[in-house]
């Protein structure tokens, strides 16, 4: 039963890895920080993923990407704060005309555990199922 739910978790966190992986060139994925990128990239996930702790204002940001991008995936942890970090990114990237994407990070929260919060937890969880499944 566990194997079971545990196989069906990780076919649905890799199908939605490998959406990321095979995404419109050119779309950025938008992260929290150094970790989130260090997870997507140990999952294969292809660049450019970009961390917003950059020292400027998430404004500010945004009108920089949308001037060199036009589509971007948000990929904020799914704690309160990024939460509200994904509401401002998706409405700051709409006011350029950009296309943004936040169900991803939605459809990826439903898959996990409650227990995973973060972006840089994602490539461990996932190398436990892995794991499990194997056995």
């Amino acid at each position: 039963m566990v194997l079971s739910r545990d196989r069906e978790r990780l076919e649905a966190i890799e199908h939605i890895l490998d959406e990321l992986r095979e995404r419109e060139p050119g779309t950025v994925i938008i992260v929290e920080g150094d970790r989130d990128v260090a997870s997507l990239t140990a999952l294969d996930v292809p660049p450019p993923i970009v961390k917003l702790n950059q020292g400027v204002s998430l404004l500010n940001l945004c009108e920089e990407l949308a001037r060199e991008h036009e589509a971007f995936i948000v990929l904020t942890d799914w704690d309160r704060k990024g939460g509200q970090l994904a509401s401002h990114l998706e409405r700051h990237f709409r006011s350029t005309g950009a296309n943004v994407d936040v169900d991803t990070r939605r459809r990826l929260k439903m898959t996990l555990p409650y227990q995973i919060h973060d972006i840089e937890s994602l490539d461990g969880h996932v190398e436990r199922l892995r794991a499990a499944v194997r056995v």
